[in-house]
């Protein structure tokens, strides 16, 4: 095969890949042009809005624990089940309370008539009266002690003071129970969002402002809510141990204020069982 010198000198020269500089000028322009309205975009926001990320989901937690001690007889909810204020949640055995109880019954029945017995030997002739303050004691004292045991005999029997959710169940049938110990929590519905603003930034906050609310769990939705509250100190002052800055060698560090924001009902109307306390928010509020 021949080649030809002629139409290979006359072949046009490859396309160079180079930017040219009239385009290159016109790209910078627009680079420059996009980056304008974007830092224009964030400083208005920034100017209208305060934002954190340091925001959590939270609500009234109630933790139940039984008020005397005794062996659990039944357990009739489960973690994650839904309760109505006033449903059985822990029946304690209530056999040995019947049997204190009882006694207490005998006794202050006892103690009620020697006192009514002391009255009315003091309407018809003088009686001691050190037998009349000791029958008016013990009469006294029987009443409270039969008070008491209907109060323990009462308390076997544990409802849920509350609609709400059950979640951290620890308690099983054949269980001994005493009070203090926290059988199991009931998450209460209506949450709410406790954002931490720096301090530096809830000047511009106030009660009844709107907001907006991302929650991580639930991502491609926003809510609304408002404003509600804001806390009378920033959260190192409820800590268990605050610090103490007159001593020692002192580094400011910025505080933060809780600010309480309610979700619109509206807002997470359908969202009501996956808004649980506990998981992360960002929170803008919307100050001017």
């Amino acid at each position: 095969m021949s080649s030809d010198p002629a139409a290979a000198s006359a072949a046009p020269p490859p396309k160079s890949s180079k930017i040219q500089p009239h385009h290159r000028k016109g790209i910078l322009v627009a680079v420059g042009v996009i980056c304008a309205i974007l830092f224009g975009n964030y400083a208005i926001f920034r100017f209208f809005h305060e934002t954190t990320d340091n925001a959590y989901v939270t609500g009234h937690i109630h933790y139940i624990a039984p008020q005397v001690t005794g062996v659990v007889q039944k357990v009739s909810v489960e973690n994650n089940a839904r309760v109505k204020a006033g449903d059985l949640l822990v029946q304690i055995d209530p056999e040995p309370f019947d049997a204190q109880l009882a006694d207490a019954i005998a006794k202050n029945e006892r103690a009620q008539g020697d006192y009514a017995r002391e009255v009315g030997l003091a309407k018809t002739r003088v009686v001691s009266v050190q037998d009349f303050a000791h029958a008016k004691n013990d009469a006294d004292s029987a009443a409270a002690q039969l008070r008491t045991a209907q109060l323990n005999r009462k308390h076997t029997t544990i409802v849920s003071p509350v609609d709400g959710v059950i979640g951290g169940r620890s308690v099983e049938v054949g269980n001994t129970v005493m009070p203090a110990i926290n059988m199991l929590a009931i998450v209460e519905g209506h949450p709410w969002v406790d954002a931490n603003f720096k301090e530096t930034q809830v000047g511009h906050i106030h009660p009844g402002q709107r907001a907006t609310l991302t929650v991580d769990a639930i991502p491609g939705k926003t809510f609304t809510g408002k404003v509600a509250s804001i806390a009378p100190a920033s959260g190192r002052q409820f800590a268990l141990l605050p610090a103490d800055n007159a001593t020692g060698n002192f580094t400011k560090i910025v505080q933060r204020l809780p600010v309480r924001i309610e979700f619109d009902a509206e807002s997470v109307r359908g969202y009501e069982d996956r808004i649980v306390p506990g998981l992360s928010v960002v929170a803008n509020v919307k100050v001017r």
